[in-house]
């Protein structure tokens, strides 16, 4: 039984880690994308670009994934701090750990992912209609 709680803990703990690796991965890519397409921008398509609507969804989609993914920090911050008042309260087998803020970070997460997939999308979309006239 011992065992099988050890590797309970060291799931949860993996869980965790995964968790805060993708958050920064997609944060990171997020930015990323943003400077880069400046400098694609500028360098490549120059003064007259063609489809500037596509760009502007592209940026707004990534700086939306970067909000996204801070705020989600934030309420993972809350739903832990709520998990460990629930355990002192002796509440958390009665109540969902972390409440709320749980579900409002899992949707946070995803909304960061989908919104960074948009944003890589509206920009192929662009520089394909930039490169081809």
């Amino acid at each position: 039984m011992d065992d099988l709680k050890e590797y309970r803990n060291q799931l949860v703990i993996l869980e965790q880690k995964a968790q805060e690796d993708f958050d920064k991965t997609v944060l990171s890519l997020s930015s990323g994308a943003l400077g880069v397409s400046f400098a694609f921008l500028k360098d490549v398509i120059g003064s007259a670009p063609v489809s500037v609507w596509l760009l502007t969804i592209a940026w707004g989609s990534w700086a939306l994934s970067s909000t996204s993914v801070l705020v989600s920090y934030y309420m993972s911050h809350k739903a832990l701090r709520t998990a460990i008042e629930q355990v002192d309260a002796n509440k958390i087998r009665q109540e969902k750990p972390g409440r709320w803020f749980d579900k409002i970070t899992g949707s946070l997460n995803f909304l960061g992912l989908i919104l960074f997939v948009a944003g890589l999308v509206f920009m192929i979309w662009f520089v394909k209609l930039n490169l081809e006239g």
